[in-house]
């Protein structure tokens, strides 16, 4: 650690790995410190979450002073969180380099409007987002077309087995040197491709509920946790349902979609959101195959909810 000014206080920046019971790991240039909030931030941060909104969460940057306590241990507080680059709501974490949407080839059923909402929101935030396509030695055969589709539309898209260790080194590649944060339903199998990505965590690895077809909760906390190769990669708690955010417009909406920016410029109207309007050359094309029809059904369905 830093030998101290003559007061004995340290100021540093730091990064937040967790929070705890009103304590938070933070990853400072020397190692790991448990530190508290100082009084007006922590008031700031209750009010926050009791609000439903962001307070300190795992990524934020923040300023630290620490306190010797002893020959290398050392008390901290933290007194500010610093500007943001972006800020992901579920799961919540901020300053993220990318996100990892996973989902299981089979059991539980890929969910693909889950996995275009996950993309969505990403894309909504200023964040770039990939794909993990788990349990791949399950599959009954539409995993590689399904990882072309998302390809094609420009995203990171892997098929992986945590079982078999297929494509486990092309998700590694995909981690090193980012902070990035793995999202998805419970039972996908992200506490297991973490027990491959960092050995020694051993993360509880849940089953499938029978009668529900869906994951038990093994991760209850987001948590960063440093790779290996480079990089940092957050847990997270698993969710079956996403909300859209509440300031995601339906003028905005398709916007979003990669491959409606493709052909959109050739639709009759400007601002057209190629629902019902004639001479859209985005629904010309769904008819053509050029666009994928599924993912236009859900790109209706979503809309709809917006509406």
């Amino acid at each position: 650690m830093t030998v101290p000014p003559a007061n004995g206080t340290i100021f540093q920046q730091g990064l937040v790995l967790w929070g705890r019971g009103g304590f938070y790991r933070i990853l400072l240039e020397d190692g790991p410190v448990d530190c508290r909030l100082r009084g007006k931030l922590k008031r700031r941060h209750t009010q926050m979450v009791a609000a439903e909104t962001d307070g300190v969460c795992a990524g934020d940057a923040v300023r630290v002073s620490l306190f010797p306590q002893g020959e290398n241990e050392y008390n901290g507080m933290v007194e500010a969180v610093l500007p943001r680059k972006n800020f992901l709501p579920r799961p919540r974490i901020a300053n993220i380099d990318i996100s990892v949407a996973v989902l299981a080839a089979r059991d539980p059923a890929c969910d693909l409007l889950l996995l275009d909402k996950i993309l969505l929101v990403a894309a909504h935030y200023g964040i770039n987002a990939a794909i993990c396509f788990n349990k791949a030695d399950l599959d009954g055969g539409d995993l590689p077309a399904l990882v072309a589709l998302y390809r094609d539309l420009g995203f990171a898209a892997v098929a992986v087995s945590a079982k078999t260790g297929q494509g486990l080194d092309e998700l590694k590649l995909m981690l090193r040197d980012k902070v990035s944060v793995l999202a998805g339903p419970s039972g996908v199998g992200k506490s297991s491709l973490l027990n491959w990505l960092l050995p020694e965590l051993m993360a509880p690895v849940g089953d499938i509920s029978a009668r529900l077809h869906r994951g038990r909760h093994t991760t209850r906390h987001v948590s960063l946790l440093s790779l290996p190769a480079g990089g940092l990669t957050a847990d997270s708690p698993g969710f079956s349902l996403l909300d859209l955010p509440a300031d995601l417009t339906a003028e905005r909406l398709p916007l979003l979609y990669p491959e409606f920016s493709r052909y959109a410029g050739d639709c009759r109207f400007l601002g057209c959101r190629h629902r019902n309007e004639p001479g859209c050359a985005v629904k010309e094309n769904v008819r053509q195959g050029r666009i994928n029809a599924g993912r236009y059904e859900r790109y209706l369905r979503l809309a709809g909810e917006l509406k």
